[in-house]
């Protein structure tokens, strides 16, 4: 008897809105008899089911689709295969494609700090990372934990991300005040600053997701991004690639490659905080910033051998 094609698709909890859309659209143009699967959760969370069911001789997911800095910390660790395409043949810029051998960039997305409207004027806001030093934010700035979360680590990366737009004086004094007078309120997960921060708990939020945060955006919550002249914003992809024991499958690389056609960039830039990598795709949305072929993308090879060391600085702070 034949067997029946399946495509298992592990991914960031933050997709779920456009996800079910992909997945349709993938079963029909390829006639899968078979539904495809998803699971979602949070980038730890993901990366280590995938560990222990890959330990346990366990089936497990053929395509992960999450931020871009977990795909390729497990391509890293030996848990991906290199999926032998290439972006070139969709017209997408080069700096859209990535660098990494294992990660195929699918989605644009960012990293920025955020304040309560209700709560803050803008004429207050820091007009750059060193104002964060100042009194005025004691008690009221918060963040995902940048040493100890469960869920993941953009917030880490993010101010990592920081010190490389800074001069050494200012990045000292910045990550002293954090670990002393303006030590930040820490959230394990973004999501949970979002909401400290609507709720009152802080006024402004140190590392914001785009995902999370146009979730609220769009829902009418009095939210609004640091402006990035003030505040640098990270860009960033969602990624995906083909997990260890995907290669018997070929339906896992025909999903990588639907991922980049025209109907997925479409379905993938409907989600809220995700921006398509397709330049000819146009968000239904306002996502607040402008990519092309000049913007810049983290994180590097150079952001990995850098972050170790900042997270060390981070603990010896005793940062949360």
């Amino acid at each position: 008897m034949r067997s029946l094609e399946r495509v298992v698709v592990y991914g960031s909890l933050g997709l779920r809105r456009g996800v079910s859309d992909l997945l349709w659209a993938f079963r029909k143009s390829s006639r899968l008899e078979e539904f495809p699967a998803y699971l979602d959760d949070h980038p730890f969370q993901v990366m280590q089911r995938i560990r222990s069911e890959m330990k346990g001789g366990l089936n497990t997911a053929d395509i992960v689709l999450m931020p871009h800095y977990a795909v390729t910390s497990m391509g890293k660790e030996g848990l991906l295969i290199t999926p032998g395409m290439t972006q070139s043949a969709v017209d997408v810029p080069a700096n859209l494609r990535g660098s990494d051998k294992f990660a195929v960039p699918v989605g644009t997305t960012f990293m920025a700090m955020a304040y309560n409207t209700k709560r803050v004027r803008p004429q207050d806001l820091p007009t750059g990372p060193s104002d964060l030093t100042s009194r005025r934010w004691k008690n009221k700035l918060g963040t995902q934990s940048l040493t100890s979360s469960r869920s993941g680590n953009l917030g880490a990366w993010y101010m990592s991300y920081l010190k490389r737009r800074m001069t050494s004086r200012e990045w000292t004094g910045l990550t002293e005040s954090l670990g002393n007078d303006n030590s930040p309120r820490a959230y394990d997960c973004i999501d949970h600053l979002l909401q400290g921060l609507l709720e009152g708990e802080v006024d402004l939020a140190l590392t914001v997701y785009s995902l999370a945060y146009f979730r609220e955006k769009l829902g009418g919550s009095p939210i609004a991004l640091v402006d990035g002249n003030s505040i640098p914003h990270m860009m960033t992809f969602t990624s995906a690639a083909l997990v260890k024991g995907s290669k018997s499958n070929p339906s896992a690389k025909k999903f990588l490659r639907f991922l980049l056609t025209p109907r997925a960039q479409e379905i993938i830039g409907s989600i809220p905080g995700i921006a398509s990598v397709d330049p000819s795709v146009k968000e239904k949305y306002d996502f607040e910033h402008h990519v092309d072929e000049s913007t810049e993308f983290h994180p590097t090879p150079k952001d990995f051998k850098d972050l170790g060391q900042n997270l060390e600085l981070f603990r010896t702070l005793k940062l949360p």
